[in-house]
């Protein structure tokens, strides 16, 4: 782990703490300032030190990590209107779009072994979590398919990205997108089937894991292209 990165996973983790804190308290009226403290802080993080990376790859991640602190601020204010649930939803799904973008443009020419097992995993565990809430979801069976979807691309396009020397990097993507599901899945369960104890920590708890991990595993990207430069100059 890079000297920077300590000091800032340790900021990371004060303001997921802060926000858990604050949401299990009797000042949860602050959420709306410490919620969108995590996306930002990792949006102002990549943004500054992604900046070497290629186009192709910065630009929409940074659109990736907007989207998702759009979704933040909207799931905010979810259980007081429905449209913002909707919005939340809809940011989200762009920011599966946008990371699915990133992980196509970094994939391995060939499959990766062990591919058509996790896809087949994957959109069955997919199609199971929504057959378990469709008859729940009243008007929001369509969006919540397509978001079902969109993730699950998601998820599918880190595990088909290339590995490139050491596999750190790939490692911390794939599971960041793993966590992204298990949140997505608590968050759905809790709002739309029963109510799940603790669900606020775990869903924020797994959702910061998630966007740290991935945010990292692409700048370890970034480090590792450099590296390589170094020894072919």
């Amino acid at each position: 782990m890079k000297l920077r990165t300590i000091p800032f996973l340790w900021f990371f983790l004060l303001l997921v703490i802060l926000d858990l804190w604050v949401g299990t308290s009797d000042f949860t009226g602050f959420r709306q300032l410490t919620k969108p403290l995590i996306l930002t802080a990792l949006l102002l993080y990549f943004g500054h030190f992604g900046k070497s990376l290629p186009k192709s790859i910065y630009r929409p991640t940074l659109l990736a990590l907007l989207f998702s602190l759009l979704g933040d601020i909207f799931l905010l204010y979810d259980t007081q209107y429905e449209l913002f649930f909707i919005l939340g939803l809809g940011s989200f799904f762009m920011a599966h779009l946008c990371y699915a973008l990133v992980f196509f443009n970094q994939r391995s020419p060939q499959l990766p072994k062990g591919f058509w097992f996790v896809l087949s995993l994957l959109i069955t565990y997919g199609s199971t979590l929504y057959l378990v809430l469709a008859e729940k979801l009243g008007a929001l069976k369509i969006p919540v398919l397509l978001y079902i979807l969109g993730i699950l691309t998601m998820a599918i396009t880190a595990f088909a990205r290339k590995k490139e020397g050491r596999p750190k990097p790939y490692t911390l993507v794939f599971t960041g997108a793993l966590f992204f599901i298990v949140s997505d899945s608590i968050l759905a369960v809790n709002k739309f089937l029963t109510a799940v104890p603790w669900s606020h920590l775990l869903v924020m708890g797994t959702y910061a894991v998630a966007q740290y991990l991935i945010v990292m595993g692409l700048l370890g990207t970034k480090s590792k292209s450099r590296a390589t430069s170094k020894v072919i100059s």
